[in-house]
C-alpha cells in the first residue's frame, strides 16, 4: 500500500466515525425529537418558589434552560460533536438544562421562538424567550471561552 491508500482509508474510516457519532447523538436523549417533548423542556424554565416553613420567607428561584436549534443536514451538527460537550458541561455547572433541537422537527414553527437563523441557541427563563444567539461564529465564542460561567459569556450578546 502506498501512503495515499492508506491517507484516503485513514480519512474514510474518519467520516464513517463522524457520521456514526453524530447519528447517535441524534438519537440520544439529549436530543428533542418533537415538539411535545419541546414544550415540556421548556416548562423547566418556570420560575419556582420555596416557602420556609419556620421563617415564612417565601424565596423564588430563576431557572433557564438552553435549546441549541440545528439543521442536521449541516456541517454545523458534526461540529456539534464537538461543542456539545462543552456547552453542556457549562449549563450542568451552573443548574441550567442544555438540550439539541432539529430545526426540522414536525410541527416546530421558527417563527413562534423569533429564530431567524439556524443554529441559534435560545435561552428560556420563565417559559419565555429571553435572548437569543444567532449564528455559528457566536456560538463557538461561548465554546472557546475558558470562563465556565456560560451566563456572564451570553450576557454579552444581550440585546
Amino acid at each position: 500500500m502506498d501512503f495515499q491508500t492508506i491517507k484516503n482509508k485513514l480519512i474514510e474510516t474518519k467520516n464513517k466515525a463522524i457520521d456514526y457519532s453524530a447519528e447517535k447523538l441524534s438519537n440520544s436523549m439529549f436530543t428533542i425529537q418533537n415538539k411535545k417533548e419541546l414544550d415540556k423542556i421548556i416548562l423547566k424554565s418556570k420560575t419556582t418558589s420555596f416557602t420556609n416553613i419556620e421563617t415564612w420567607i417565601t424565596k423564588e428561584y430563576l431557572k433557564k434552560v438552553y435549546i441549541l436549534f440545528w439543521d442536521d443536514k449541516s456541517d454545523f451538527f458534526k461540529e456539534a460533536l464537538i461543542m456539545f460537550p462543552i456547552l453542556a458541561t457549562k449549563a450542568f455547572s451552573q443548574n441550567i438544562t442544555m438540550k439539541l433541537a432539529n430545526s426540522n422537527m414536525p410541527d416546530l414553527n421558527l417563527e413562534e421562538y423569533n429564530i431567524k437563523t439556524i443554529p441559534s441557541l435560545l435561552i428560556f427563563e420563565d417559559e419565555k424567550v429571553i435572548n437569543t444567539i444567532e449564528g455559528r461564529e457566536n456560538i463557538l465564542k461561548l465554546v472557546k471561552s475558558l470562563k465556565l460561567d456560560i451566563n456572564s459569556d451570553i450576557e454579552k450578546f444581550k440585546k
